[in-house]
Parts: structure tokens; C-alpha cells; sequence
């Protein structure tokens, strides 16, 4: 009897906490732990990765197939642009890594770049901040076309990892590679060595 009393007076308590740190806790304090509750299960769910590469977000997306994936940047921000057909898109904002979330956002017009000349020769581009600039492209539609290819050795690693159902798109400049199935959007961070890792050292 009493181990009943004492097992519903735990559970009570349990609620009662919860409930308190809901009504007391900011949204964003609350959305922080959910995030790293729902970063813990995904990554004991995730494919065995190569070293020196992991997961550093985890973003649902509504089950629609993936057609293409681009970036842009426009006014300080990066965005991740994953079509899902001819007018379907879903826009998510990578600016920052710790940060990174759906947003509705629509594709911006790509504007040329301009370039000033300078006193002593040649030239540098001069575009204005707020100008939209294109990133890198699966498809090479609008941006570089930038896609992990099995040709090399590390690319290849890694497609094995994620298999055939996932798109991918790498931002080799960021040694970032986005991987989206229709389910999800992983992100993966690649700090492995390239060969111009060797050139440039």
C-alpha cells in the first residue's frame, strides 16, 4: 500500500516539476532542450559516419521527394533552398550553424556582381550587401554545381554512409554537405583534410 502511495506521490511530482519548468522557463531556454532531446535521439538513429565528419543539425522536412538543393546569401543571411518540384520548395536559414531552422523565405533574383576597378590594376568585386548572390547548386541551375561525387575517395565515404535515398549538396568552402531525404534534412560537417588542405599548408 504504501509503495503504491509513494510510486503515485513520484509521478505527481514528476507532472508538477514538468509543469513548473514550462511555466517558468523562456521559450527559447525550452526549445534549446528539445532540440538537444531530439539531436540525441537522431544521432543514435544516424548512419555510421567516416572520421573526422558528424552531424551538426537535424532539420524534419514534410515527405516530399527532393529535387534539387541551392543556396543564396542576401542580406547577411544564407539560405538552403530544397525544391521539391517545379514550384515547392522549403527554405531553411543556415546563417549560423547553432542556429540553423525552416523559415518562410522565398528565393531572391540573382543579381550580376559588380566590380570596381582598382588604381593599381585589375579588379574586385564591389556588389552591395544586399545584393542576392548565388551559392552553390546540385544541378548547377543558378550557382556552382557542387555535389559529393564517387569518384573521390572521401565524397564516396560518405555517400555510402547515407545511401541512394538522400540528395546531397556540398558547400566545400564551409566543409559543409547537406543530405536530404524526404523525411529530413541532415547536416554534415566535414573538417577531413583535401588534398588543397596539403597545397595550401
Amino acid at each position: 500500500m504504501k509503495t503504491k502511495l509513494f510510486a503515485v506521490l513520484g509521478e505527481g511530482i514528476v507532472g508538477i516539476a514538468a509543469l513548473s519548468f514550462l511555466v517558468t522557463t523562456p521559450v527559447s531556454a525550452q526549445t534549446k532542450l528539445m532540440n538537444a532531446i531530439h539531436a540525441a535521439a537522431v544521432s543514435s538513429a544516424s548512419p555510421q559516419l567516416p572520421r573526422g565528419t558528424k552531424i551538426i543539425a537535424h532539420v524534419p522536412l514534410d515527405g516530399q521527394s527532393v529535387t534539387r538543393m541551392y543556396t543564396q546569401s542576401e542580406y547577411g543571411h544564407t539560405y538552403l533552398y530544397i525544391q521539391h518540384g517545379q514550384y515547392s520548395f522549403t527554405t531553411v536559414d543556415i546563417s549560423k550553424r547553432q542556429y540553423i531552422q525552416k523559415v518562410d523565405h522565398a528565393p531572391g533574383n540573382i543579381e550580376p556582381p559588380l566590380y570596381e576597378e582598382l588604381f593599381e590594376g585589375g579588379s574586385v568585386e564591389g556588389s552591395p550587401s544586399w545584393a542576392v548572390t548565388a551559392g552553390v547548386d546540385s544541378t548547377g541551375g543558378a550557382g556552382m554545381r557542387s555535389t559529393l561525387e564517387n569518384s573521390d575517395p572521401n565524397d564516396a565515404k560518405l555517400l555510402r554512409a547515407f545511401g541512394s535515398e538522400y540528395a546531397n549538396l556540398a558547400d566545400r568552402d564551409r566543409r559543409l554537405v547537406y543530405f536530404a531525404s524526404p523525411s529530413q534534412l541532415l547536416i554534415v560537417q566535414d573538417n577531413r583534410m583535401t588534398e588543397i588542405d596539403f597545397i595550401a599548408n
